[in-house]
């Protein structure tokens, strides 16, 4: 008997041995370290203030078209090597959606609640996003199955505390975290993408290809 979940999650786990996703991620992360740094530095009413939104949205750009610019580089890196499999997407329930939504807004309200109970509170952003990218992590290694994401997990908590237990609050210590982090996410993506390529040579040109390969 064919098990189709275990086809699934074999399929998945393939879209993410070449580590691609995981250095776009990590160049997210990086642009967002590098916003809150200079946000952290940049006096208020400064002219340059202004501009940090650029910045910013740069990054939030660049989430936008993270999927296009990560499938780009599979057309031309990955799938000329291991051909083109996917299945239907299963859409998310109306209620899985509203869920998601209330749980987002939730996190939201009780952070910023937080802060203005207690403004102390700034100096465990790095603690808090660490521990909150490191549970999302945690719920997509448990999904994907591959191992380097259980320790990108970890290292997103073990991170975001030490730059908390060393003093470094605020936004430079959320800006110290996205830098750490983001490294650790582009390290990994592009010590998996070595291992794809040398397990996987590029065909030659005369071999036939996927569909989607060109």
């Amino acid at each position: 008997m064919v098990d189709i979940e275990k086809i699934e999650k074999r399929t998945v786990q393939s879209f993410y041995e070449d580590g691609l996703a995981e250095i776009a991620l990590g160049l997210i992360v990086l642009l967002l370290g590098g916003y809150f740094f200079a946000k952290a530095i940049v006096p208020e009413g400064s002219s340059f203030r202004a501009a940090l939104d650029l910045l910013f949205f740069l990054a939030i750009a660049l989430m936008l078209l993270a999927n296009p610019i990560v499938r780009f580089f599979k057309r031309r890196i990955t799938y000329p090597r291991t051909g083109y499999v996917t299945f239907k997407k299963k859409e998310l329930s109306p209620k899985r959606r509203v869920a998601t939504a209330v749980v987002a807004a939730i996190i939201s309200a009780s952070l910023a609640a937080l802060y203005s109970l207690s403004p102390s509170f700034k100096a465990l952003y790095p603690a808090v996003n660490g521990l909150l990218f490191g549970v999302a992590a945690l719920f997509f290694a448990n999904k994907v199955g591959l191992m380097r994401f259980y320790v990108l997990a970890a290292a997103s908590a073990v991170i975001g505390v030490a730059v908390t237990a060393a003093g470094i609050g605020d936004f430079k210590g959320i800006s110290l975290y996205y830098a750490f982090f983001g490294g650790a996410l582009i390290i990994s993506g592009l010590a998996a993408l070595i291992v794809f390529l040398r397990r996987l040579p590029r065909p030659a040109a005369d071999a036939s290809e996927g569909p989607d390969a060109r």
